[in-house]
């Protein structure tokens, strides 16, 4: 890969706003003369020689004349050896708004463009520094919220799901070479295709591709956050349970009935994973409009949530609609939470296991703590069961192009596999066998269009 453009361009790197510092970023063939033209040292010379690799320097930016801008510490990196693979210049200047925008003013003034969104990373990647999965990681490293993401998105930054893809790249490479190579032997009537061995190869093959396709399903909780909605009967106690394990008073806590309207959401991080819990109307027949639109969004919330903790108030014995509710609560993603055991006791954990001995129950307080802490163990053992544990041991993610791509690949592998027990034509085998390749290929970005790196790097900031 070689990058096609000539031009330079530059960024602010960091966020936007006053700060201690800011830093500014010039990439391009022409990054050193323009800096040769903005600089000076501070005695006001201007640089002489050459700009040294991996080097820093002390001195002002000018504007236009003898102008001072402001007191900098210029960074230069020579290509190839920098992130973009071209010479790059950071400039460290004062976190002044004012500042920043003069500084690349006179950048602009003396030949640089203004980097669109991600196009540092881009640069990177049609240089061979970075192939498209570790390029998407980067993006992925910045939006990180949790310690789990950022792991992954560092392991895949480094090549852990590259190294995956390319070793299955290799083996369709090893296979089709036998194809076509026996395709030349064909009018001698010669066949030296071990089709046993062959199918055995791509089962195995079809085995390791699909235990990454495997973790395609857990790409939404990881990414987004693990929802978890707090649901149950009115007065429950469900908004002083989302109160008491956010860690702050988020949600209105009264003793009418029907406080909450909406749902409220906030995320929690727990042992590293990201958590979204979501607070919701108390369940039960009404009249009001308004509050029927808040239990329809609770049960919507409920529908889609990952987990669900089911909260009932041990102080008072459950309504009819509330044991309707708790007979039908879905096994795989429900606990129940027996809140306000700080009370007497109406209803107690032990009936509740008897009449779902398939849910997990817990008993909390809510008001004074005890039991939240089990509360949060459990639920992360509930995330860890549902496969995110995975994500956690193998640090690899896949996101909607990637799944997208080695769920074409897996389609094409299964043609293989059937053309191997059929004995179809070569030129078939060869084809299908591309074509498995192929989609390996375009997840590293070993093949790319210009339309899908315009799609992948707008969702970078500017600056990267």
């Amino acid at each position: 890969m070689s990058n096609a453009y000539d031009y330079t361009v530059a960024a602010l790197s960091t966020p936007a706003g006053e700060s201690g510092i800011a830093v500014i970023r010039l990439s391009g063939a022409e990054a050193l003369g323009i800096l040769s033209s903005v600089y000076r040292t501070m005695g006001g010379a201007p640089h002489t020689g050459a700009w040294e690799h991996r080097r820093v320097y002390h001195g002002v930016v000018h504007g236009r004349g003898a102008e001072i801008i402001d007191e900098v510490v210029c960074a230069v990196t020579r290509g190839p050896e920098s992130y973009t693979g071209e010479d790059t210049v950071e400039i460290s200047c004062h976190g002044s708004t004012l500042l920043v925008s003069r500084i690349l003013e006179a950048l602009f003034e003396n030949g640089a463009r203004p980097a669109p969104p991600g196009e540092f990373t881009k640069r990177a990647f049609l240089n061979g520094k970075l192939d498209l999965i570790q390029a998407e990681a980067v993006a992925d490293l910045i939006h990180s919220r949790s310690d789990l993401q950022q792991k992954v998105a560092r392991e895949q930054m480094a090549g852990a799901l590259s190294r995956r893809i390319n070793e299955l790249a290799v083996e369709m490479l090893d296979l089709l070479g036998i194809i076509e190579a026996n395709i030349d032997f064909i009018e001698e009537g010669i066949d030296t295709i071990d089709y046993r061995a062959a199918a055995t190869l791509v089962g195995a093959h079809k085995g390791r591709l699909r235990e990454l396709l495997a973790s395609a399903p857990l790409t939404r909780p990881f990414r987004e956050g693990y929802r978890v909605g707090i649901a149950g009967p009115v007065n429950a106690g469900k908004s002083s349970l989302f109160n008491r394990m956010i860690g702050e008073n988020r949600a209105i806590v009264t003793e009418v009935p029907g406080t909450t309207r909406d749902v409220l959401r906030e995320p929690i991080v727990l042992d590293g994973m990201l958590f979204i819990l979501q607070d919701t109307a108390g369940l039960r027949g009404t009249t009001d409009r308004i509050e029927s639109i808040g239990i329809t969004r609770a049960e919507t919330t409920v529908e889609e949530a990952d987990a669900v903790l089911f909260v009932v108030d041990s102080s008072e014995p459950l309504s009819a609609d509330a044991n309707t509710r708790f007979a039908r609560l879905d096994t795989k993603k429900t606990l129940v939470v027996l809140n306000k055991i700080d009370l007497p006791a109406a209803v107690t954990a032990d009936r509740l296991r008897a009449a779902r001995p398939d849910i997990p129950v817990l008993a909390v307080s809510a008001e004074t703590g005890e039991g939240v802490s089990d509360l949060l163990r459990a639920l992360l053992r509930h995330a860890a069961d549902s496969g995110l544990a995975w994500i956690a041991r193998e640090r690899v993610v896949l996101n909607a192009r990637i799944t997208s791509l080695l769920g074409s690949a897996l389609e094409r592998l299964e043609a293989v596999e059937s053309g191997l027990e059929k004995r179809a034509p070569l030129e078939i085998l060869a084809f299908d066998t591309r074509e498995v390749l192929s989609c390996y290929e375009s997840a590293t970005g070993k093949r790319y269009t210009e339309d899908l790196l315009d799609m992948i790097f707008s969702r970078f900031c500017i600056g990267k």
